[in-house]
């Protein structure tokens, strides 16, 4: 049995990128992308699952199905405290679910929106899209997080080489605010999956904007990896510096790239949402080898990663990003999971992790 006892999979059918993780009503929600009629990536519904612990889930009803408009691609989860959308009440907070919605046929993505007062049951907002999409135009993976400069709430999502920045005051009506493109000395491809945070500076009373991405990157971009990491299209790369309320601005003095994680099998992560740390989950897939996930003979495809507790260390002008195991993994915050067909590593500094299948 090649399920693994640790990492969360689901319950049958393929699984890729975690969407809208968040702490809603007192549980850890998951929701990811899923096809229950598919071992491959085929027709994509966001499956949903909730925890106690982060450790032990129990599997819920689909939260989203495909509709006219599309499939359901990634995004990103905010319990509306104020129900400043009005889509629930003071009483009854929703939980709002921001997704891309995906027309296979004209390859238009527009950014949706659903909601809940149950955090069981879904119903898409009558207003969809919230904001509009072109036919063959990239634009998807919706991150929405509170504004703490302008008040309100801002959103990025990925346009394959940029990140746009947009706000609102009420999560219904969106203004675009900004953009981000890669320094120079990036990896540069395709981005998708961005998510802007906050961590702490260890050591220190202060606080960074840290952003997020996962990167499909070409082969002529392979010499920028940095070691001891081998070269490998897909991965994710951050940045820290400050959010001023319209875009984020890059401070690092790095000059290669900062990876999350070394491994060959580290994708599409993103944080939990209503939480006071950055608690990051990521989707473990067998990219380097280019070969299905042996867990296929099991009836399903896909494990996402040990939840990591996020930070920064310092390091002369240098902002590192810093991981924990959370919960600690048997009481370690750092050191090595071997789960199954899946091992999980954080150095004990915590700046450096690597995450790899093996058989």
């Amino acid at each position: 049995m090649l399920r693994p006892k640790y990492h969360f999979t689901p319950e049958k059918g393929w699984m890729n990128d975690p969407n809208g993780p968040v702490f809603f009503r007192g549980k850890y929600h998951i929701f990811y992308q899923h096809d229950p009629n598919s071992l491959v990536w085929d027709r994509m519904h966001w499956g949903h699952a909730v925890s106690d612990d982060l450790l032990t889930w129990e599997y819920l009803p689909i939260a989203l199905f495909p509709d006219e408009m599309g499939d359901i691609y990634s995004g990103s989860c905010i319990v509306d405290s104020n129900n400043v959308s009005g889509l629930g009440s003071s009483e009854e907070p929703p939980l709002l679910v921001f997704y891309t919605s995906h027309h296979m046929e004209t390859k238009r993505e527009q950014q949706c929106l659903a909601y809940s007062l149950d955090g069981i049951t879904f119903k898409k907002y009558e207003g969809n899209p919230i904001i509009p999409g072109k036919e063959h135009t990239p634009a998807r993976d919706p991150h929405v997080f509170k504004n703490p400069v302008l008040g309100g709430f801002s959103m990025c999502f990925t346009v394959e080489k940029a990140i746009v920045f947009y706000h609102s005051d009420d999560l219904l009506f969106w203004e675009k605010t900004g953009e981000f493109h890669l320094p120079a000395y990036a990896l540069s491809g395709m981005i998708e999956c961005p998510c802007l945070i906050r961590a702490s500076v260890e050591n220190e009373d202060a606080s960074k904007s840290v952003l997020l991405m996962s990167m499909d990157v070409p082969e002529g971009e392979y010499g920028k990896i940095p070691s001891p990491a081998a070269p490998h299209s897909r991965l994710m790369q951050y940045f820290a510096g400050t959010f001023d309320g319209y875009e984020f601005i890059e401070e690092n003095s790095s000059q290669s790239p900062l990876l999350v994680d070394y491994g060959p099998d580290f994708y599409a992560g993103t944080v939990f949402s209503n939480l006071k740390d950055p608690i990051l989950i990521a989707w473990l897939g067998d990219f380097a080898g280019q070969r299905k996930v042996p867990t296929e003979k099991e009836g399903f495809c896909g494990i996402l990663s040990y939840p990591r507790k996020l930070s920064l260390s310092k390091k002369g002008d240098l902002y590192l990003l810093k991981q924990e195991f959370f919960p600690p993994f048997q009481g370690n915050k750092t050191g090595r999971i071997i789960d199954r067909c899946v091992l999980e590593e954080i150095s004990d500094d915590g700046l450096t992790a690597k995450t790899r299948f093996y058989s």
